[in-house]
């Protein structure tokens, strides 16, 4: 059942706060994620719902692996804030406000969400997964070796990480919760390979856009980091896309693809 909409954002602002007690959220985050979270919960359903819980507690906890090793990789934190959490959720939601408008497109829709969903779940788990485990790193467009952290790196634990994110998601979304949810009903698509692999192949685009697009920058001891910072001046890449916006053109591309492969598997 679709829940209603003062309830849904009243639930996601105590989910949102509990993870900013948690210190999963900073406070921007905690305000964006009950934004989010309020729109998914009003249109998405009881599906749409677990499915975003699941992804945003999923990495959190996964984020969690990585701090012994944090200060070596420059990470930003495991707080989320704002940013974080439009460019992660920001499609997802934007198909709920979509479905409500137009009930009609429900299937492709539902892909679309399915898919950027799948695609920062993914991508979640193959960096947190991959930079905790993984022992040899890859740039993926040269194919030369690099070494842990830095965007467009991945690893052969990365990959299968994220292989088992999008795969998550596709099984959760085939709960029936309820028979008027909107995820429900995509009966005549092949939900588990369609998710599986436009999260997978998000995830990878991901990293395509952070070995080549995203911005690096080299501070005056002749480092690189993907952290604009004072005295650090642009190394490669578009100063205009960083790690944010490079998850916002990922997710947006893992819903497209999700609705490609929909139609023609």
């Amino acid at each position: 059942m679709i829940v209603p909409i003062a309830s849904s954002f009243l639930v996601a602002l105590a989910i949102s706060f509990t993870a900013y007690k948690l210190r999963m959220l900073s406070v921007s985050g905690m305000i964006a994620a009950a934004i989010v979270g309020g729109i998914i919960f009003a249109f998405g359903g009881i599906s749409a719902s677990v499915l975003l819980v699941f992804f945003f507690f999923s990495g959190s906890v996964l984020s969690r692996l990585n701090r012994p090793i944090a200060p070596a990789l420059q990470r930003r934190g495991d707080t989320r804030n704002w940013k974080q959490v439009l460019c992660n959720g920001g499609i997802p939601a934007l198909a709920m406000i979509i479905i409500a408008l137009r009930h009609d497109l429900r299937e492709e829709i539902s892909l679309l969400f399915l898919g950027a969903l799948a695609t920062a779940t993914a991508d979640t788990w193959a960096t947190e997964m991959g930079t905790r485990f993984g022992k040899r790193f890859y740039n993926i467009f040269t194919f030369r070796p690099t070494h842990r952290g830095p965007s467009g790196g991945v690893s052969f634990i990365g990959i299968i990480a994220s292989i088992i994110g999008g795969l998550m998601i596709a099984l959760i979304s085939l709960i029936r919760f309820s028979d008027t949810d909107p995820l429900c009903g995509l009966v005549l698509v092949k939900v588990i390979p369609v998710i599986t692999i436009a999260g997978t192949c998000g995830a990878l685009l991901d990293s395509i856009i952070g070995a080549t697009l995203q911005a690096k920058y080299k501070l005056p001891d002749g480092s690189i980091t993907e952290i604009k910072s004072e005295g650090a001046v642009l190394h490669s890449g578009m100063r205009f896309i960083g790690n944010n916006a490079t998850n916002l053109i990922a997710t947006l591309w893992g819903g497209i693809i999700a609705i490609w492969l929909g139609a023609v598997l």
